[in-house]
């Protein structure tokens, strides 16, 4: 998300210029790559990056091959494959072997593709887009056509005409696709008049992180999680602390206590409670077992957030154990954090790992691919 941000921000300032612009994403992976389906690089005219296709060896290459792209108009879909041999520069930079296949694409400030992008960072709305990278034996449908699918305004279409017999499985895969949270893929539909391979991504709205208690320790917490692109959102009921000074890069600040509270409704929401105040723990606790949030954690030592649990227990409100499942008592990866910025990022690394579905250790004694792939 961050990396779709610096995108969304630097194509205004570029295309509003007057200069041109090509947008690579990476469209399929086999074998290792520093990058997965989705990674996006906008390429300026002028031969200025934001975002990255690899880990530094495929770029140079992207941004001549986005000259001609620019030049003729037309998008191309390329591969880089360092599987066979050694003599290829791209396998002595890389220092691994994969297969990456590579969208570049002119674009502008009209674009469509643009829009929707920043629907999904502004509005907060997932998206689901399913582009052609290939087409064998269709000449008159060009790369780069496009399926858009959302659940406010549902299909968008670019140059994909109800007369294309596979619509309607290419429809209802979008559809799963979005309800399934499924991760990018590439799909094949064989036709009679030739087949069709497009690439399927989700865009997700960044984290919702609420950050409860504005002390000193929720400063590191904020600009971590801002840093990472996630909207960072810090909840106090003391105006003196939570303020735009101590806090200037979160999106939004909120003074209230616990009892006048009201979570936002957010697809994406985390939950990190710092208050340092037992009771105000146990009322925002008591709200957060039972929202929508992915992720609960609660600053402080074991005994202390048990005991709160047990005075909640008490009152006798029923949990489900997918409510306790989301509590992270005491929060954050043991990583030996004994000061502010160490301990946000412990918090800040769990909470990524809950998001991702890992369990948060070595990556060296992990069995298979690093990506679940």
């Amino acid at each position: 998300m961050k990396e779709l941000q610096v995108i969304l921000a630097s194509q205004k300032r570029i295309l509003n210029s007057g200069e041109r612009a090509a947008l690579a994403t990476v469209v399929d992976v086999k074998g290792s790559s520093y990058r997965l389906p989705g990674a996006k690089m906008l390429i300026a005219e002028t031969g200025e990056t934001f975002g990255t296709v690899s880990g530094g060896c495929l770029e140079a290459d992207v941004l001549e091959r986005a000259k001609r792209v620019l030049k003729t108009g037309e998008p191309e879909v390329f591969t880089y494959d360092t599987t066979k041999t050694d003599d290829s520069v791209f396998a002595l930079n890389m220092g691994c072997r994969g297969i990456v296949r590579i969208l570049l694409e002119p674009i502008d400030r009209e674009s469509f593709l643009l829009r929707v992008l920043e629907i999904a960072f502004n509005n907060r709305e997932r998206q689901v887009i399913a582009t052609l990278i290939s087409a064998i034996g269709v000449p008159d449908l060009p790369i780069g056509s496009r399926v858009f699918y959302d659940q406010v305004e549902q299909f968008h279409f670019k140059n994909i005409t109800d007369d294309f017999g596979f619509r309607d499985e290419l429809l209802k895969d979008c559809e799963l696709f979005f309800n399934k949270d499924g991760i990018s893929h590439c799909k094949i539909y064989e036709t009679e008049i030739g087949n069709f391979e497009f690439f399927f991504e989700i865009i997700k709205p960044a984290p919702y992180l609420l950050i409860f208690g504005a002390g000193a320790d929720a400063i590191p917490l904020a600009e971590f999680a801002k840093n990472l692109g996630w909207y960072v959102s810090v909840v106090d009921h003391r105006p003196a602390f939570a303020t735009k000074e101590r806090f200037p890069l979160v999106d939004e600040i909120k003074i209230s206590r616990p009892e006048n509270l009201k979570l936002p409704c957010e697809d994406n929401l985390v939950a990190v409670m710092m208050t340092h105040n037992y009771e105000h723990d146990k009322q925002i606790l008591r709200l957060l077992l039972k929202s929508d949030a992915h992720y609960v954690g609660v600053l402080g030592p074991k005994k202390r957030t048990e005991n709160i649990l047990l005075e909640i227990r008490q009152t006798g409100e029923a949990f489900s154990e997918k409510d306790w499942q989301k509590l992270y008592a005491p929060v954050g990866l043991d990583i030996g954090a004994d000061t502010p910025e160490t301990i946000a990022l412990s918090i800040i690394a769990e909470i990524q790992s809950v998001l991702a579905r890992r369990g948060g250790g070595f990556l060296r004694n992990r069995q298979g691919s690093i990506y679940n792939r």
